[in-house]
Protein backbone atom coordinates (compact mmCIF):
# COMPACT_ATOMS: atom_id res chain seq x y z
CA UNK A 1 0.00 0.00 0.00
CA UNK A 2 1.68 3.44 -0.85
CA UNK A 3 2.28 5.77 2.05
CA UNK A 4 0.14 8.52 2.51
CA UNK A 5 1.45 11.99 1.55
CA UNK A 6 2.67 14.48 3.80
CA UNK A 7 2.84 18.12 2.88
CA UNK A 8 1.55 19.95 5.66
CA UNK A 9 3.83 20.09 8.94
CA UNK A 10 3.83 21.83 13.04
CA UNK A 11 7.15 21.92 14.44
CA UNK A 12 6.78 22.34 18.29
CA UNK A 13 10.02 23.67 20.26
CA UNK A 14 10.25 26.02 23.24
CA UNK A 15 13.21 28.18 21.48
CA UNK A 16 14.07 28.40 17.64
CA UNK A 17 17.27 30.75 17.24
CA UNK A 18 20.81 31.40 15.68
CA UNK A 19 22.17 32.53 19.12
CA UNK A 20 20.66 29.87 22.31
CA UNK A 21 22.66 27.16 21.58
CA UNK A 22 22.10 23.85 19.66
CA UNK A 23 18.82 22.69 20.48
CA UNK A 24 17.40 26.07 19.39
CA UNK A 25 19.65 26.18 16.37
CA UNK A 26 18.77 22.59 15.39
CA UNK A 27 15.33 23.54 15.49
CA UNK A 28 15.53 26.79 13.74
CA UNK A 29 16.94 24.35 10.54
CA UNK A 30 14.83 21.35 10.87
CA UNK A 31 12.02 24.38 10.35
CA UNK A 32 14.10 25.92 7.46
CA UNK A 33 15.25 22.42 5.76
CA UNK A 34 11.68 21.08 5.51
CA UNK A 35 11.08 24.70 3.66
CA UNK A 36 13.68 24.04 1.45
CA UNK A 37 12.47 20.63 0.47
CA UNK A 38 9.09 22.10 -0.19
CA UNK A 39 6.82 21.08 2.56
CA UNK A 40 4.54 23.57 4.28
CA UNK A 41 5.96 24.32 7.57
CA UNK A 42 4.46 25.96 10.70
CA UNK A 43 6.50 26.48 14.01
CA UNK A 44 4.69 26.80 17.32
CA UNK A 45 7.76 28.71 19.86
CA UNK A 46 8.08 30.91 22.52
CA UNK A 47 7.74 35.08 22.82
CA UNK A 48 11.58 35.41 23.72
CA UNK A 49 13.10 34.58 20.13
CA UNK A 50 10.37 36.56 18.39
CA UNK A 51 12.32 39.80 17.83
CA UNK A 52 14.73 37.69 16.20
CA UNK A 53 12.64 35.19 14.00
CA UNK A 54 10.53 38.46 12.50
CA UNK A 55 13.70 40.43 12.09
CA UNK A 56 15.93 37.74 10.52
CA UNK A 57 13.01 35.15 9.05
CA UNK A 58 10.05 37.49 8.54
CA UNK A 59 8.35 35.01 6.01
CA UNK A 60 8.38 32.18 8.54
CA UNK A 61 5.01 30.88 9.48
CA UNK A 62 5.88 31.33 13.46
CA UNK A 63 2.82 31.33 16.31
CA UNK A 64 4.14 32.52 19.59
CA UNK A 65 3.38 31.26 23.52
CA UNK A 66 4.17 34.34 26.03
CA UNK A 67 5.33 33.95 29.72
CA UNK A 68 2.77 34.84 32.03
CA UNK A 69 4.07 37.37 35.32
CA UNK A 70 3.45 33.74 37.46
CA UNK A 71 6.29 32.02 35.15
CA UNK A 72 8.27 34.81 35.06
CA UNK A 73 8.41 34.44 39.08
CA UNK A 74 8.88 31.08 39.21
CA UNK A 75 12.10 31.49 37.14
CA UNK A 76 13.55 34.29 39.36
CA UNK A 77 13.06 31.40 41.80
CA UNK A 78 14.97 29.08 40.41
CA UNK A 79 11.39 26.60 40.16
CA UNK A 80 12.69 25.39 36.94
CA UNK A 81 11.46 21.80 36.84
CA UNK A 82 7.87 23.10 37.71
CA UNK A 83 8.28 25.91 34.46
CA UNK A 84 9.51 23.65 33.01
CA UNK A 85 6.60 21.06 33.19
CA UNK A 86 4.11 24.47 32.65
CA UNK A 87 6.58 25.59 29.75
CA UNK A 88 5.44 22.65 28.32
CA UNK A 89 1.98 22.28 28.52
CA UNK A 90 1.51 25.95 27.74
CA UNK A 91 3.30 25.46 23.96
CA UNK A 92 0.64 22.62 23.77
CA UNK A 93 -1.83 24.48 23.89
CA UNK A 94 -0.77 26.66 21.57
CA UNK A 95 0.02 24.03 19.25
CA UNK A 96 -3.46 22.04 19.78
CA UNK A 97 -5.33 25.61 18.73
CA UNK A 98 -2.97 25.96 15.75
CA UNK A 99 -3.66 22.07 14.53
CA UNK A 100 -7.14 22.79 15.26
CA UNK A 101 -7.24 25.89 12.52
CA UNK A 102 -4.65 24.64 10.29
CA UNK A 103 -5.08 20.96 10.05
CA UNK A 104 -1.64 19.65 9.69
CA UNK A 105 -0.55 16.40 8.38
CA UNK A 106 1.94 15.58 11.21
CA UNK A 107 2.41 17.37 14.52
CA UNK A 108 6.38 17.17 15.39
CA UNK A 109 7.76 18.16 18.72
CA UNK A 110 11.31 18.40 18.18
CA UNK A 111 12.59 19.73 21.26
CA UNK A 112 13.02 19.49 24.44
CA UNK A 113 14.82 16.12 23.89
CA UNK A 114 14.79 15.15 27.76
CA UNK A 115 13.66 11.35 27.79
CA UNK A 116 11.89 12.30 31.02
CA UNK A 117 9.71 15.42 30.59
CA UNK A 118 6.25 14.88 31.10
CA UNK A 119 4.46 15.07 26.82
CA UNK A 120 0.64 14.97 26.83
CA UNK A 121 -1.62 13.62 24.16
CA UNK A 122 -2.71 15.13 21.01
CA UNK A 123 -6.19 13.51 20.46
CA UNK A 124 -7.34 13.16 16.52
CA UNK A 125 -3.93 14.24 14.89
CA UNK A 126 -0.86 12.17 14.82
CA UNK A 127 2.29 12.77 16.28
CA UNK A 128 6.33 12.13 16.28
CA UNK A 129 8.75 13.48 19.45
CA UNK A 130 12.39 13.70 19.23
CA UNK A 131 15.34 13.43 18.50
CA UNK A 132 14.88 12.67 22.48
CA UNK A 133 18.44 12.09 23.86
CA UNK A 134 19.60 11.68 27.37
CA UNK A 135 19.42 10.03 30.36
CA UNK A 136 23.37 10.90 30.58
CA UNK A 137 25.46 10.94 33.53
CA UNK A 138 29.06 11.35 34.17
CA UNK A 139 31.29 8.76 34.19
CA UNK A 140 31.86 7.19 37.66
CA UNK A 141 35.15 8.49 38.05
CA UNK A 142 33.29 12.19 37.90
CA UNK A 143 29.94 11.97 39.88
CA UNK A 144 31.40 14.69 42.05
CA UNK A 145 31.25 16.64 39.49
CA UNK A 146 27.41 16.09 39.10
CA UNK A 147 24.81 18.91 40.35
CA UNK A 148 22.24 17.62 43.44
CA UNK A 149 19.33 17.40 41.03
CA UNK A 150 21.33 15.22 38.45
CA UNK A 151 22.37 12.53 40.78
CA UNK A 152 19.27 12.97 42.20
CA UNK A 153 17.26 12.21 39.06
CA UNK A 154 19.29 9.18 38.06
CA UNK A 155 18.45 7.76 41.23
CA UNK A 156 14.87 8.69 41.29
CA UNK A 157 14.46 7.74 37.30
CA UNK A 158 13.04 4.35 37.48
CA UNK A 159 9.84 5.76 39.76
CA UNK A 160 9.72 8.89 37.97
CA UNK A 161 9.48 7.92 34.95
CA UNK A 162 6.73 5.05 35.84
CA UNK A 163 4.30 7.57 37.17
CA UNK A 164 5.13 10.39 34.90
CA UNK A 165 4.36 8.15 31.70
CA UNK A 166 1.68 6.76 33.68
CA UNK A 167 -0.05 10.03 33.98
CA UNK A 168 0.94 11.99 30.99
CA UNK A 169 0.47 9.34 27.99
CA UNK A 170 1.66 11.75 24.97
CA UNK A 171 5.18 9.58 24.35
CA UNK A 172 2.86 6.31 24.27
CA UNK A 173 0.53 7.32 21.31
CA UNK A 174 3.90 9.04 19.30
CA UNK A 175 6.26 7.55 16.88
CA UNK A 176 9.69 8.42 19.23
CA UNK A 177 12.62 9.71 17.18
CA UNK A 178 15.98 7.84 19.61
CA UNK A 179 19.30 9.46 19.42
CA UNK A 180 20.77 8.70 22.60
CA UNK A 181 21.15 5.13 22.04
CA UNK A 182 20.25 2.03 24.92
CA UNK A 183 20.56 4.56 27.81
CA UNK A 184 17.68 7.11 26.51
CA UNK A 185 15.53 4.06 25.18
CA UNK A 186 15.82 3.04 28.88
CA UNK A 187 14.34 5.58 30.47
CA UNK A 188 11.21 5.09 27.73
CA UNK A 189 10.91 2.07 28.42
CA UNK A 190 10.34 3.18 31.89
CA UNK A 191 7.44 5.20 30.67
CA UNK A 192 5.58 2.62 29.29
CA UNK A 193 6.99 3.23 25.84
CA UNK A 194 7.22 0.17 23.65
CA UNK A 195 9.91 -0.10 21.54
CA UNK A 196 8.33 -1.18 18.19
CA UNK A 197 7.83 3.01 18.62
CA UNK A 198 11.54 4.23 18.99
CA UNK A 199 13.08 4.64 15.65
CA UNK A 200 16.98 5.20 16.04
CA UNK A 201 18.09 8.43 14.24
CA UNK A 202 20.97 10.80 14.23
CA UNK A 203 20.33 13.78 16.58
CA UNK A 204 20.99 16.43 14.06
CA UNK A 205 21.70 17.17 10.72
CA UNK A 206 24.78 18.84 8.64
CA UNK A 207 23.99 21.98 6.23
CA UNK A 208 24.96 21.91 2.49
CA UNK A 209 27.61 24.51 2.83
CA UNK A 210 29.74 22.25 5.31
CA UNK A 211 29.61 19.43 3.46
CA UNK A 212 30.10 20.64 0.00
CA UNK A 213 33.13 22.32 1.92
CA UNK A 214 37.10 20.52 0.78
CA UNK A 215 38.38 19.36 3.56
CA UNK A 216 40.70 20.62 5.45
CA UNK A 217 44.13 19.49 4.70
CA UNK A 218 46.88 18.58 7.82
CA UNK A 219 50.13 19.03 5.29
CA UNK A 220 52.63 21.01 8.70
CA UNK A 221 53.19 20.93 12.12
CA UNK A 222 50.07 23.39 13.93
CA UNK A 223 50.12 23.79 17.65
CA UNK A 224 46.49 25.76 17.51
CA UNK A 225 43.10 23.69 19.13
CA UNK A 226 40.25 24.88 19.90
CA UNK A 227 37.18 24.12 22.25
CA UNK A 228 33.81 24.81 21.21
CA UNK A 229 30.39 24.85 23.26
CA UNK A 230 28.93 26.61 26.19
CA UNK A 231 31.22 27.37 29.12
CA UNK A 232 29.47 25.18 31.97
CA UNK A 233 31.16 22.54 34.14
CA UNK A 234 30.22 19.22 32.00
CA UNK A 235 31.48 20.56 28.82
CA UNK A 236 34.84 19.90 30.18
CA UNK A 237 36.61 23.15 29.32
CA UNK A 238 38.80 23.39 32.54
CA UNK A 239 40.52 19.83 31.61
CA UNK A 240 40.94 21.38 28.40
CA UNK A 241 43.41 24.06 30.32
CA UNK A 242 44.83 21.62 32.86
CA UNK A 243 45.66 19.81 29.56
CA UNK A 244 47.34 22.69 27.83
CA UNK A 245 49.56 23.31 30.86
CA UNK A 246 50.97 19.96 30.68
CA UNK A 247 51.30 20.24 26.97
CA UNK A 248 53.99 21.64 25.16
CA UNK A 249 54.84 25.41 25.30
CA UNK A 250 53.73 26.03 21.71
CA UNK A 251 50.65 24.95 22.13
CA UNK A 252 47.88 27.55 21.94
CA UNK A 253 44.00 27.04 22.68
CA UNK A 254 41.01 29.29 21.27
CA UNK A 255 37.88 29.13 23.43
CA UNK A 256 34.93 29.48 21.15
CA UNK A 257 31.68 29.85 23.28
CA UNK A 258 30.48 31.30 26.58
CA UNK A 259 28.40 31.07 29.81
CA UNK A 260 28.28 30.71 33.60
CA UNK A 261 31.73 29.76 34.14
CA UNK A 262 34.05 31.63 31.75
CA UNK A 263 35.56 33.48 34.96
CA UNK A 264 36.15 31.06 36.51
CA UNK A 265 37.90 29.46 33.99
CA UNK A 266 39.78 32.23 32.60
CA UNK A 267 40.99 32.69 36.60
CA UNK A 268 41.82 29.30 35.87
CA UNK A 269 43.96 29.80 33.30
CA UNK A 270 46.05 32.48 34.97
CA UNK A 271 46.23 29.89 37.93
CA UNK A 272 48.07 27.53 35.56
CA UNK A 273 50.26 29.82 34.07
CA UNK A 274 48.57 29.79 30.28
CA UNK A 275 46.26 32.77 30.47
CA UNK A 276 49.23 33.79 27.48
CA UNK A 277 48.52 30.49 25.50
CA UNK A 278 44.39 30.88 25.93
CA UNK A 279 41.74 33.29 23.67
CA UNK A 280 38.57 33.51 24.78
CA UNK A 281 36.74 34.35 21.12
CA UNK A 282 32.92 34.60 22.81
CA UNK A 283 30.44 33.11 20.00
CA UNK A 284 31.31 32.81 16.86
CA UNK A 285 28.84 33.18 14.24
CA UNK A 286 26.90 29.87 13.01
CA UNK A 287 27.44 28.85 9.15
CA UNK A 288 30.75 30.32 7.08
CA UNK A 289 32.28 32.40 9.99
CA UNK A 290 32.29 29.63 11.88
CA UNK A 291 33.54 26.73 9.26
CA UNK A 292 36.68 29.77 8.62
CA UNK A 293 37.64 30.31 11.91
CA UNK A 294 37.31 26.35 12.74
CA UNK A 295 39.89 25.86 9.62
CA UNK A 296 42.98 26.88 11.49
CA UNK A 297 43.14 24.31 13.75
CA UNK A 298 44.99 20.86 14.10
CA UNK A 299 41.88 19.54 16.54
CA UNK A 300 39.20 20.10 18.51
CA UNK A 301 39.43 19.54 22.24
CA UNK A 302 36.19 18.73 23.96
CA UNK A 303 36.86 16.31 26.71
CA UNK A 304 33.11 16.97 27.60
CA UNK A 305 31.70 14.50 30.32
CA UNK A 306 28.03 14.14 29.97
CA UNK A 307 27.68 14.66 26.63
CA UNK A 308 24.32 13.46 24.76
CA UNK A 309 25.40 14.41 21.32
CA UNK A 310 27.42 17.24 20.66
CA UNK A 311 26.94 19.17 16.99
CA UNK A 312 30.33 20.77 17.59
CA UNK A 313 31.52 16.69 16.95
CA UNK A 314 29.45 16.45 13.83
CA UNK A 315 30.57 19.41 12.37
CA UNK A 316 34.71 18.60 13.05
CA UNK A 317 34.09 15.40 11.52
CA UNK A 318 32.48 16.53 8.31
CA UNK A 319 35.01 19.53 8.48
CA UNK A 320 38.06 17.37 8.33
CA UNK A 321 38.91 18.47 12.24
CA UNK A 322 40.39 15.56 14.42
CA UNK A 323 38.55 15.16 17.44
CA UNK A 324 40.19 14.51 21.23
CA UNK A 325 37.52 13.69 23.37
CA UNK A 326 36.41 11.38 26.37
CA UNK A 327 34.92 8.27 25.66
CA UNK A 328 31.01 8.71 27.04
CA UNK A 329 28.14 9.24 25.86
CA UNK A 330 27.19 11.26 22.85
CA UNK A 331 30.87 10.88 21.48
CA UNK A 332 30.67 6.99 21.36
CA UNK A 333 27.42 7.37 19.85
CA UNK A 334 29.18 9.29 16.22
CA UNK A 335 32.74 8.19 16.70
CA UNK A 336 35.26 5.17 17.22
CA UNK A 337 39.22 5.34 18.58
CA UNK A 338 40.08 4.70 15.16
CA UNK A 339 38.27 8.12 14.16
CA UNK A 340 38.99 10.17 17.17
CA UNK A 341 41.24 10.33 20.01
CA UNK A 342 39.06 9.03 22.56
CA UNK A 343 39.70 8.92 26.40
CA UNK A 344 39.20 6.66 28.79
CA UNK A 345 37.23 8.62 31.54
CA UNK A 346 38.83 7.03 34.78
CA UNK A 347 39.88 10.25 36.55
CA UNK A 348 40.64 13.71 36.11
CA UNK A 349 45.00 13.24 36.04
CA UNK A 350 44.40 10.81 33.28
CA UNK A 351 41.69 12.52 31.19
CA UNK A 352 44.25 15.76 31.63
CA UNK A 353 47.24 13.83 30.62
CA UNK A 354 45.71 11.91 27.49
CA UNK A 355 44.30 14.88 26.33
CA UNK A 356 48.11 17.10 26.98
CA UNK A 357 49.74 13.79 24.74
CA UNK A 358 46.96 13.74 22.04
CA UNK A 359 47.92 17.30 21.44
CA UNK A 360 51.56 16.61 21.59
CA UNK A 361 51.20 14.29 18.91
CA UNK A 362 48.77 15.45 16.42
CA UNK A 363 50.58 18.93 16.40
CA UNK A 364 53.44 17.17 15.08
CA UNK A 365 52.25 14.84 12.74
CA UNK A 366 50.23 16.27 10.60
CA UNK A 367 50.11 12.62 8.33
CA UNK A 368 48.15 10.95 11.41
CA UNK A 369 45.83 14.08 11.75
CA UNK A 370 44.80 13.90 8.60
CA UNK A 371 44.55 10.26 8.01
CA UNK A 372 42.10 10.53 11.87
CA UNK A 373 39.98 13.46 10.05
CA UNK A 374 39.52 11.61 6.68
CA UNK A 375 38.23 8.70 8.40
CA UNK A 376 35.75 10.85 11.04
CA UNK A 377 34.53 12.49 7.69
CA UNK A 378 34.46 8.94 5.92
CA UNK A 379 31.88 8.03 8.77
CA UNK A 380 29.89 11.02 8.36
CA UNK A 381 29.34 10.36 5.15
CA UNK A 382 28.52 7.24 5.06
CA UNK A 383 25.92 7.90 8.21
CA UNK A 384 24.59 10.45 6.11
CA UNK A 385 24.58 13.64 8.17
CA UNK A 386 23.34 16.07 5.56
CA UNK A 387 20.06 17.62 6.75
CA UNK A 388 18.11 16.37 3.90
CA UNK A 389 19.21 12.93 3.91
CA UNK A 390 18.09 12.80 7.69
CA UNK A 391 14.88 14.78 7.10
CA UNK A 392 14.27 12.11 4.30
CA UNK A 393 14.29 9.44 6.73
CA UNK A 394 11.94 11.82 9.41
CA UNK A 395 9.30 11.91 6.62
CA UNK A 396 9.24 8.49 6.06
CA UNK A 397 8.15 8.17 10.13
CA UNK A 398 5.89 11.06 9.42
CA UNK A 399 4.13 8.82 6.75
CA UNK A 400 4.13 5.68 9.01
CA UNK A 401 2.58 8.10 12.14
CA UNK A 402 0.04 9.32 9.52
CA UNK A 403 -1.03 5.82 8.02
CA UNK A 404 -1.18 4.32 11.36
CA UNK A 405 -3.72 7.15 12.71
CA UNK A 406 -5.68 6.51 9.61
Amino acid sequence: MPQPAVRRILLVAPNMSRHMGGEALKALQIHLELRAMGYEVRQVTHDRVRTELTRDYPDLRVDYGADSPMQMRMNALGLGQALAFWNAWQLHRVAERVAAEWKPDIVHFTAPISPVLPRFRFPGQPMVIGPINGNVTHPPAFRDRETREKAMGARLLWPAQTIIGGLFRGKRDALLLVSGGERTERALRYAGCRPDRMIATLDSGIPDALLDRAPLVHDRVNHRFVFLGRLVRYKGCDLALRALAAAAPETRLDVIGDGGERAALEALAASLGVADRVAFLGWVKPGEPLYQQLAQYRALVMPSLAEANGIAFQEAMVLGLPVICVDWAGPQELLSGNEAVMIAPTGEAEVVAGVAAAMDRLATDPAAAGAMAARARDRAIATGFRWRDLLGRWTEVYARAVAEHR
